[in-house]
């Protein structure tokens, strides 16, 4: 048995010596055996990476813990079930924000909103701080076209104010008013409009002693007075009110049956039919 072993033993040693100088010899002195080695074994690590690989993915994916899909159990046989608390989802609510607040209007902005019988207010309300007495005969009622009486100890002037917004005083405007001086035996006069003056105009108005006064001379007129800031002026310019030039009542926003347009309406009718036309205000 023993020497039978060693014989076995022998055989694969001369065999494995036989194919180790076949190996060696082939290497050597055939080129493309050698190459065809290297190719193998190129071969063989890149199955061995690939597989690799695949255990790699396979061990993570088995290593993750069940779908919150399905029941676990105990080993309890005839456990009840326990109900299953689930946290209640979140809701997002948006934030409101408030909206930003409406940019604050300049005196400018302020002076041509208002409507002609605010504006015939206001100057009164400005001569009035400026330390004079102020005789208001403007509105809708006959005029004789004079809307203010200024008189201060010293002296004595009329007033006509033009709340126009786009117009600009002409000579026409400034000969009536000189009419008016005349009539009145008053010998200055004051025209407030908000666009400004023609050349001609001016020149007819310096002749006669007339002061023609605009925007910017007007808004300068109200820092004077001190009323730029004042609660008095503020509140003028915010009510949105509108009152009847005629009685003095509040007008009310009313529609045309005709026409189907909007105007303001004296409250006071039938007794007051004043309209004031929203496009013409």
């Amino acid at each position: 048995m023993r020497q039978r072993r060693k014989s076995n033993e022998k055989a694969i040693f001369e065999a494995v010596t036989a194919f180790a100088g076949l190996f060696l010899f082939l290497w050597v002195f055939v080129p493309g055996f050698r190459q065809l080695v290297l190719v193998s074994l190129a071969f063989i690590t890149a199955i061995g990476v690939v597989l690799l690989i695949i255990w790699m993915v396979y061990s993570v994916i088995k290593s993750e813990p069940p779908s919150a899909t399905f029941k676990t159990f105990t080993s309890a046989p005839y456990q009840t079930e326990q109900p299953i608390h689930r946290k209640p989802p979140t809701v997002y609510v948006e934030e409101l924000r408030p909206a930003k607040p409406a940019p604050e209007l300049t005196i400018s902005e302020k002076l041509r909103k208002i409507d002609w019988f605010q504006f015939e207010k206001l100057i009164e309300l400005i001569y009035q701080h400026l330390g004079f007495k102020v005789k208001r005969l403007g509105g809708a009622n006959a005029d004789g076209g004079v809307d203010l009486i200024v008189e201060s100890p010293t002296e004595k002037f009329v007033v006509q104010c033009k709340h126009w917004r786009k117009w600009s005083v002409g000579v026409r405007h400034i000969r009536e008013f000189l009419g008016t001086m005349t009539d009145t035996k008053t010998a200055k006069g004051i025209f407030i409009t908000l666009v400004g003056y023609s050349g001609e105009a001016k020149q007819l108005a310096d002749k006669h002693g007339i002061q023609i006064l605009n925007e910017t001379d007007l808004i300068k007129m109200i820092e004077d007075a001190g009323l730029i800031y004042s609660k008095e002026i503020s509140a003028l310019f915010d009510d949105e009110r509108k009152f009847c030039p005629k009685c003095e009542r509040e007008m009310v926003l009313r529609t045309s049956r005709l026409k189907g347009n909007k105007f303001w309406g004296c409250s006071n009718y039938p007794r007051c039919r004043f309209i004031l036309n929203i496009e013409t205000e």
